[in-house]
């Protein structure tokens, strides 16, 4: 046990460094969310009928969703690199724990996703949100938010592993991404065509879009909104970190 934190502190720390050494992601990681929040508050908001509540307070969870998704893509892409560029094959001849290289870029991803979040939130509030939740709330809000962006990064991760090249990875996350406009997260869904409605209310981003706005505009959850949340996610969480480690092991020990 004392071995597998060990390494995982020095993978993180490689991780880390990795990630300090290009600021231009870390800085678009940040300047992408304030861009959009401004963009779809003060060139949208005023034409968008939600229905009386608040234009920020409405958009906010789908712009989490898509920011932290795009978020991922760095992840995705410095894991693929670590397979394909022959560092992989370093870490065979070291005496490490197998699993402390994903775990390491996971921790960094996380620590990003936060920063990543807490800023979208902090212009957010700029923009006019004025979330009404209670400290209950609150505390299931952030539960919500880390089981998202833990099932986003492992995904991430799994492309790492599994794709042959960081454009795959790349263009697999950017579609992901793009699902937030195919969800509650940008508009209401009682305008769009039937076909589009079911299918944007019922992908996973639906259930935990509807969960965040409920729960910050300090309503309850409607419906099974909140168990199709942790069902989604909670499942993506779990296959991706099998297949991800799975795959590792297997390309480790080929």
């Amino acid at each position: 046990m004392t071995n597998l934190i060990d390494d995982t502190k020095t993978m993180f720390w490689r991780s880390a460094l990795t990630t300090l050494r290009n600021p231009t992601t870390v800085i678009m990681s940040l300047v992408v969310p304030a861009i959009l929040m401004l963009v779809f508050v003060n060139v949208f908001g005023g034409s968008m009928d939600v229905g009386g509540m608040n234009f920020a307070n409405f958009i906010v969870p789908g712009i989490l969703v898509n920011v932290l998704i795009q978020s991922s893509i760095s992840t995705g892409i410095g894991v693929n690199q670590d397979m394909n560029t022959g560092v992989i094959n370093r870490f065979r001849s070291m005496d490490i724990a197998s699993s402390a290289f994903l775990t390491g870029h996971v921790l960094v991803a996380f620590l990003k996703a936060i920063l990543t979040t807490s800023v979208a939130l902090g212009v957010a509030y700029i923009a006019g949100f004025r979330p009404v939740a209670s400290l209950t709330q609150w505390l299931l809000i952030a539960a919500l938010i880390a089981l998202f962006i833990l099932a986003v990064t492992w995904l991430a991760v799994m492309m790492g592993v599994t794709m042959a090249s960081p454009e795959d990875v790349s263009g697999i996350l950017t579609m992901a991404s793009l699902m937030a406009f195919l969800s509650p997260g940008m508009a209401p869904t009682e305008n769009m065509p039937r076909f589009l409605r079911i299918f944007a209310e019922n992908q996973p981003m639906g259930p935990f879009v509807n969960s965040i706005r409920a729960l910050t505009n300090g309503y309850s959850t409607q419906g099974n909104d909140l168990l199709l949340t942790l069902i989604w996610w909670g499942g993506i969480l779990v296959v991706t970190f099998a297949m991800s480690v799975a795959v590792y092991r297997k390309k480790l020990t080929a």
